[in-house]
């Protein structure tokens, strides 16, 4: 699946799936994500025929190639998160009905 295929928008979180050597526009050799991270997208462009993402925690106008990336798909609350949350903030919290996370 390349990453024009997953319809990704600002907010979606991005499974880097690339382990190899990233590069600049020019071919350099430039520290990207590591394969097995999850970042959030926080900008979607496509400026010639590669579909590109920027990620939150790196610079805006740096770009990585959408296809290095699964589209992991939002779940609704279970009883572990709502467990979790009512601990952390003292709220109790009503989860929905149980499902699993997907890959998109």
């Amino acid at each position: 699946m390349s990453g024009g295929d997953q319809n990704w928008q600002v907010g979606d979180l991005a499974l880097c799936k690339y382990s190899g050597c990233w590069f600049d526009q020019y071919h350099r050799p430039r520290v990207g994500p590591l394969a097995g991270s999850v970042h959030t997208v926080t900008r979607v462009w496509q400026p010639g025929e590669k579909l590109l993402i920027s990620l939150q925690d790196w610079p805006i106008e740096m770009g990585f190639w959408a296809s290095a990336f699964t589209k992991i798909a939002p779940h609704a609350l279970d009883e572990e998160d709502a467990e979790t949350i009512r601990l952390l903030t003292g709220q109790p919290v009503t989860p929905a009905a149980p499902k699993t996370p997907e890959l998109v």
